[in-house]
């Protein structure tokens, strides 16, 4: 039977071979210039008295468009093929008396929620209205005889009506979780052009608009509005991606100017849109968006929603980019740190170099010159020496600063020469208007490095500067295989620390923390020590040896019974308990078996998670399905507390936040203790606080040493602080003597 609109069938499923090439703006989000009213009637005069009826219709500001189905099957068929369809007229008997009835369900329990439905009947006593209106989700029902003109647009018009408000509350839910999604996405590490990209997205989803030209631009706040570079563009726009806006041809740039006196708020200038958003750390966010269509009051609305919810979505992706960049930057001097270098040297690893050179370079007279003239001296010394290696290293060499005065070098060519390194000190460096002569140690690891891990290349070349120094500081050396005499030297140190613990020789000390808003004494942190032959082995070495050597689970164990015996002499002098944080190895928490034992040892002292909390370090990498990940599952299950410790300084700490179940971070000394109150709004601190806010957890910020520090925290808004300013470790007796003592404001009165 060839009614009309069979032809729209075929079309639309040739259209559905291409849909993977379309472009995002051309989605069934984008509104149509007609309402498609589908009419499934198995009587050819009604499509024909229909048709005529409303042939010269509109409704809401469009005319209709009907489409014709003569059986159920056809109308499944236009359904399943033919986006958008509004409204659906529906006759009730057809093949069979209840065609249309089971019809309405088959629609609903395929999905199709949206398009509206009135039943028209020739028979109304087959299916009563009151029955019928209850009992399935139809819009109207009426007699065909009772179904005059004006009742049918009247009814008609609501049903549209409703159907336009459904799509629009649609659209809304579509674009609000495309803004969830790209906050998870963010999260995870997505990077700025899916960001941009997805912005323009949704604005096209939510308004129902057609872009006819977009972009989405970044900058500095320092950076003028024309002079933002183009991130992502579509339409006319689609091919000027990081240009300036400035040199973009037929575009408002008067509306662009307002969008920079009028943040997190729409800008509207006919059909021309503009946005502008601002974060803390700096960064701005512009979006032009241009259309042809009618921006309704209601779409308004919308936009101002996803204003503010954009203004949320781009203040975390500027702090995750900013604690980003800066995981691979000194903070101090902006040039490539420690975990760039790792980076590297994990790239060089996996690479097919057959040659390649890394090297490790200690500037000597730097720490003199820190002490001398302070350490902004220091750092515009070592910056010079940075630049200077920059200049004497081929493009790709990276040069990454390491140490306070240490820079490590990875060259992937093999080409790099020492003589060259050396030379880089033969001349005087202009620091601050001084000349100022140096010398450094160097140690160079050279060879085909294939297959080995990337610790071992910067062991070795540690191990090569570190004898550098020891024998000829000022020289330069090349690694050779005698040099591992110092794991000899550490193997001794094992069965040493091994006899320590055997012995209960290791001791543990309680260093407490402080709650920055009230100044009470809250928790405390266990740390271990270790007087070996006379000497205070520091526990930066003997820690790493005992997880090598698998001795870091005893010591944890025993670090339970002095959280007992801590709890005993709290309760002795009429204190109040306080929770000890308890440090675990990061080769321990990949052991289920050890955590299942940590809870069973705990439980077995009667050390609940309101005597014991537990930190963790980064220098584990976590994913959702490893070993690691499940055990901190796991203490968390039994209520302990987890905290992430040295946050900043290891593997993709957003992540981690993501991943695991801690309570809190806390922030490594190394970004504590070169704060100052000009530079704190800025740093890694004040990122990772922000960060930490913003997903409900606690920071601790630990290093404090100076009054200022303590201010800096304060005004960061941490909440809790521990350092040497307050206490050092102290013994259960030494802790309860410092307690009996402690008040906050005569601390901060102290010199």
């Amino acid at each position: 039977m060839g009614l009309e609109g069979e032809n729209d069938v075929a079309e639309t499923s040739n259209d559905a071979e291409n849909k993977s090439d379309r472009s995002f703006v051309e989605n069934s989000l984008v509104p149509e210039h007609n309402w498609k009213v589908l009419v499934v009637d198995d009587d050819v005069d009604v499509h024909e008295a229909t048709e005529f009826t409303l042939s010269k219709v509109k409704i809401l500001g469009r005319p209709l468009k009907l489409l014709h189905a003569v059986n159920a099957e056809e109308a499944l068929n236009y359904l399943k093929l033919v986006p958008n369809v509004a409204v659906i007229l529906l006759d009730v008997v057809m093949e069979s008396p209840d065609t249309g009835l089971r019809l309405v369900k088959e629609f609903r329990a395929l999905g199709f929620r949206e398009p509206r439905i009135i039943l028209r009947t020739g028979y109304p006593g087959l299916a009563p209205e009151n029955r019928v209106i209850q009992d399935y989700e139809v819009d109207d029902y009426w007699s065909k005889d009772e179904l005059t003109r004006s009742r049918l647009i009247t009814s008609l018009t609501t049903a549209i009506r409703a159907y336009d408000y459904i799509r629009t509350l649609s659209a809304t839910r579509a674009g609000l979780e495309m803004i969830i999604d790209g906050t998870r996405q963010l999260f995870g590490n997505k990077d700025l052009d899916l960001f941009t990209e997805g912005v323009l997205r949704q604005i096209a989803a939510i308004l129902h608009l057609r872009p006819e030209g977009a972009i989405c631009a970044m900058g500095s706040s320092e950076t003028n509005a024309e002079n933002m570079v183009v991130m992502s563009g579509v339409g006319r726009f689609a091919g000027q991606v990081g240009e300036c806006i400035a040199d973009l041809k037929d575009m408002d740039h008067e509306l662009i100017s307002l969008c920079e006196s009028r943040y997190n708020e729409p800008v509207i200038n006919g059909t021309r849109i503009g946005l502008r958003h601002k974060s803390a750390t700096g960064r701005e966010l512009l979006v032009y968006f241009e259309h042809n269509g009618d921006l309704t009051d209601h779409g308004l609305v919308l936009l101002e929603v996803f204003s503010s919810n954009l203004a949320i979505c781009f203040e975390n992706l500027a702090l995750i980019n900013q604690l980003g960049e800066l995981a691979f930057h000194d903070q101090r001097l902006g040039v490539p740190n420690q975990n760039a270098f790792d980076r590297e040297l994990l790239g060089l690893n996996s690479s097919d170099a057959k040659q390649a050179v890394v090297a490790m370079l200690s500037i000597e007279d730097a720490p003199d010159l820190a002490v001398a003239f302070g350490v902004s001296m220091a750092d515009a010394l070592m910056l010079a020496v940075y630049e200077r290696l920059e200049c004497v290293t081929e493009v790709g060499v990276l040069v990454a600063r390491v140490s306070e005065f240490i820079f490590g070098i990875v060259d992937g060519t093999g080409h790099l020469e020492t003589s060259s390194l050396e030379k880089v000190f033969d001349e005087p460096f202009d620091v601050m208007g001084n000349k100022i002569t140096v010398k450094a140690s160097i140690g160079v690891v050279r060879g085909n490095l294939q297959g080995r891990k990337s610790s071992e290349i910067q062991r070795a070349a540690r191990i090569t500067l570190l004898k550098q120094e020891q024998t000829a500081p000022g020289g330069t050396s090349e690694f050779r295989s005698e040099m591992a005499d110092d794991v000899e030297n550490a193997m001794r140190m094992r069965g040493d620390l091994q006899d320590a613990l055997k012995a209960r020789e290791i001791t543990f000390v309680f260093q407490p923390k402080i709650n920055l808003r009230t100044g009470a004494v809250v928790a405390s942190e266990a740390l271990c020590r270790w007087k070996h032959e006379g000497k205070n082995i520091s526990p930066g070495i003997f820690i790493p040896i005992a997880e090598r050597a698998g001795l870091s689970a005893d010591i944890a164990f025993q670090c339970l019974d002095s959280v007992v015996e801590m709890r005993r002499v709290l309760k002795a002098h009429g204190f109040s308990q306080m929770r000890v944080a308890v440090n675990l190895a990061a080769s321990d928490v990949s052991n289920l078996e050890f955590i299942k034992e940590l809870i069973r040892q705990c439980q077995s002292r009667g050390l609940g998670s309101d005597a014991v909390s537990f930190e963790i370090t980064e220098s584990h990498v976590f994913t959702s399905e490893d070993d690691a990940t499940t055990a901190l599952r796991m203490l968390a299950d039994n209520d302990y507390k987890i905290w992430l410790d040295d946050f900043g300084t290891g593997y993709s700490s957003l992540s981690h936040l993501n991943l695991l179940p801690v309570s809190g971070i806390k922030i490594d000394q190394s970004f504590v203790k070169n704060l100052t109150i000009e530079r704190a709004r800025g740093s890694v601190a004040a990122s990772a606080a922000a960060i930490a806010e913003n997903l409900g957890l606690k920071v601790v910020a630990e290093g404090v040493e100076t009054r200022e520090q303590h201010q800096i925290a304060r005004f960061l808004g941490i909440d809790e602080v521990q350092g040497f300013f307050y206490s050092p470790g102290l013994t259960p007796q030494e802790f309860i003597e410092w307690y009996k003592g402690w008040n906050l404001d005569e601390a901060l009165k102290g010199d």
